[in-house]
């Protein structure tokens, strides 16, 4: 019998299990993860790998489906999400995160459970001057989610699959609502200047239908420039706040997921350095 290369060896594998999927098999049919490494031996795969693959699978995390439609699509995306293989463990990596992130992202913990932590940004007063003001000369990424989503799911004893999912779907719908709003305000106000040009219609047609046309022509205008504003305000969004997760996801990765010192301890720490 003839040997099949890597690349067909992993084909035969996916398709072998679509078939299964909607085959005779039962909906509720699962796997151990122990019989899935003894089936990656038999085949040749590295076990660290699938290992590694097993613990990206569980760190999915199923949000609940967010509102869409045409208007909302074309905004873009209501989720961003992004993984990384890091070192340490669950517990550790998840409480250095739940230390770190009021302080550094003003986002406030309101659940941890197992493996997950999720967090919503802070609305107290204190939280709305701070993102206001900013904090070391740049601005806060992440206070327009509804929700940041962690997830920290174990590959072996010295490695761990990080993941953060970022909800900003209450954010795209105030975009559109804005972007909405604006155009209906921009056509009610062409119709209102509109109304003259039907008394000068009864002198002037030609003079009345012409306004009338470029009155139309400029709310219009003013709607599609005003939508192309929004679309671009809101990926600049979504680019800032991938660009912050990645940037979370680096620290995790070179060991540097640190809380930052308080006012208090910088402080203390700049009169010590005084009284030297």
């Amino acid at each position: 019998m003839s040997e099949l290369p890597r690349t067909a060896l992993e084909r035969v594998l996916a398709r072998a299990s679509e078939l299964q999927t909607t085959g005779s098999a039962e909906p509720g049919d699962t796997i151990s993860e122990a019989r899935l490494v003894e089936i990656a031996k038999e085949v040749g795969l590295d076990v660290q790998h699938v290992r590694q693959a097993i613990a990206e699978e569980r760190a999915q995390v199923v949000l609940a489906e967010p509102e869409n439609g045409p208007l909302l699509s074309s905004l873009g995306p209501s989720v961003v999400s992004a993984q990384r293989t890091v070192t340490g463990s669950p517990s550790e990596l998840l409480a250095r995160l739940e230390g770190m992130l009021p302080r550094l992202e003003m986002m406030v913990p309101i659940r941890r459970t197992g493996d997950r932590l999720m967090l919503e940004p802070r609305q107290d007063t204190i939280g709305n001057f701070m993102r206001s003001l900013g904090v070391g000369g740049r601005r806060f990424d992440l206070v327009r989610l509804d929700q940041l989503v962690v997830t920290a799911t174990r590959v072996d004893e010295g490695r761990t699959v990080l993941r953060f999912d970022a909800v900003m779907a209450g954010a795209r719908s105030s975009e559109r609502t804005s972007a909405m709003v604006i155009s209906v305000m921009l056509f009610l106000l062409a119709a209102a200047v509109a109304i003259p040009a039907f008394v000068f219609s009864l002198v002037l047609p030609g003079f009345a239908i012409a306004t009338v046309g470029v009155l139309t022509a400029l709310a219009a205008g003013g709607s599609w420039l005003t939508w192309r504003s929004v679309r671009r305000r809101f990926r600049t969004l979504v680019a800032r706040v991938q660009n912050r997760v990645e940037f979370l996801l680096d620290e995790a990765q070179q060991g540097k997921l640190e809380q930052p010192p308080s006012l208090l301890d910088r402080m203390l720490k700049g009169g010590s350095n005084w009284q030297l």
